[in-house]
């Protein structure tokens, strides 16, 4: 339009130019991935003049629309500068690509369909690399070696969740903002070349699996409620990292599997064919806030027993949708970045990550006949192995490929209980696989 916008005042402005001021505002609160990010402009780089934002090398002297809840509590329209562009580094982009080749040649050697920078039919968003499932989950994989902001790890994972795919990041770094903004995994600082000569990566973070113990004087793992160092006589149920229940003696009774050997391949293979399962638990402070965690299906199943089991919705908590307030004021055509003329927002409530809840407490009491749905689930007790003398036919279980699962009669493998048509060698062949690096002590 070529003109000045006043956010300070009712028709921004614009008296009489025929313009319907609510869908012009509809339009400038718009996220900046879906108009023109030219579309703003400060005042300063209107005239041909460098701002003070652009001179900063952080912001550049396009802008955005937001609103801005005052010390006085009113909400007002604000504007200010979008930061630069960012633009991968040599290293970065090699580190990605190498990434993106290694989930495409993982899956592919497990026989499963994958697309690479492909967008999803509803054309609402493009993955680095898609991983259609096989009796599990659709997986919209993301690798992502800087920072990106809440809101557009937010926004695409939304949209990866709206094309019927499983959001999925895969980073190296810990502090970054789509860490429980998400599903996440986390892999050790490796540079492209160790992510292309790798026959799989440890899994250092995102994973959990449940630990279940019964909290008496000897058991080994320290009382979650606090009221006692130990001993309190009940059950506790609480999603650890694998590495922690690494070698326990005592203290705890559900144990099944290698989980020192947890690895980015094998988890992603995992939840395509129905073995692994993404799980949120919220904040109790605010619902919209929580943990995303990788868990082991029957972990998620046996968590479900005691806690509702909710899909995160990828919004932003605390929108603000009051009235917007006007003040009048005539427009200040200068550039005031870097100045002090910021004020805080009024305080909101926190997101809740801190005040995340991964473990509860139950009755020690015997617990009612499960359901024949959970009985399904949970069948499978027989020995573990098949092959041993107190093994019988009159104890076989139910394949628990899939989700939901298979359910047919089954026999017991390395890899759980499986029918003839999921049978391990039907989706691992014959060095499918090779032996995965351990996961990382540290973690």
């Amino acid at each position: 339009m070529g003109t000045v916008l006043e956010l300070d005042k009712g028709d921004l402005g614009l008296a009489g130019a025929g313009i319907s001021v609510p869908d012009l505002i509809a339009e400038l609160l718009l996220p900046v991935a879906e108009r023109d990010r030219k579309l703003l402009v400060c005042m300063e780089s209107s005239r041909g003049q460098p701002c003070k934002a652009e001179l900063s090398g952080v912001q550049s002297p396009f802008m955005y629309v937001r609103k801005h809840r005052g010390p006085d509590g009113a909400l007002r329209l604000r504007a200010a500068h979008l930061p630069t562009v960012h633009e991968m580094t040599a290293e970065e982009s090699d580190r990605h690509k190498a990434m993106k080749d290694f989930l495409a040649r993982t899956a592919q050697a497990a026989g499963l369909e994958v697309r690479v920078e492909k967008s999803t039919k509803l054309r609402s968003s493009r993955p680095d690399v898609t991983i259609v499932g096989a009796g599990g989950l659709d997986l919209g994989c993301e690798a992502q070696y800087y920072n990106a902001s809440p809101g557009s790890v937010l926004r695409r994972s939304k949209a990866h969740a709206a094309a019927g795919l499983s959001p999925n990041w895969i980073t190296h770094d810990d502090t970054f903002h789509l860490v429980d903004r998400s599903n996440w995994m986390l892999t050790n600082q490796v540079t492209w070349r160790e992510i292309s000569n790798a026959a799989d990566l440890a899994l250092v973070g995102g994973y959990r699996v449940l630990a279940e113990w019964h909290c008496v004087a000897a058991a080994q793992r320290p009382c979650p409620d606090g009221q006692v160092k130990t001993g309190c006589g009940k059950v506790h149920l609480q999603w650890d990292t694998p590495r922690r229940m690494d070698d326990e003696t005592s203290g705890w009774t559900s144990f099944d599997g290698d989980v020192a050997s947890v690895t980015v391949g094998r988890t992603l293979i995992g939840a395509a064919i129905g073995h692994i399962a993404p799980l949120f638990v919220p904040s109790r402070k605010d619902s919209r806030a929580g943990s995303h965690l990788w868990v082991p299906l029957k972990d998620r199943n046996k968590w479900a027993d005691y806690r509702s089991v909710d899909t995160p919705d990828f919004g932003e908590s605390d929108v603000l949708d009051d009235e917007i307030q006007y003040s009048g004021r005539e427009a200040d055509t200068t550039c005031r970045f870097g100045e002090k003329t910021w004020h805080p927002s009024a305080p909101l409530k926190p997101r809740g990550i801190a005040s995340v809840e991964l473990a509860i407490t139950i009755d020690p009491a015997p617990r009612t006949e499960p359901t024949p749905d959970r009985q399904k689930l949970d069948e499978p007790t027989a020995p573990l192995d098949p092959q041993s003398p107190t093994a019988s036919p009159l104890h076989r279980g139910s394949c628990e490929t899939g989700n939901p699962t298979c359910g047919q009669p089954a026999r017991f493998y390395a890899a759980g209980w499986r029918c003839d048509l999921h049978r391990p060698h039907s989706f691992w062949g014959p060095q499918a696989l090779p032996h995965p690096q351990a996961a990382d002590p540290s973690h």
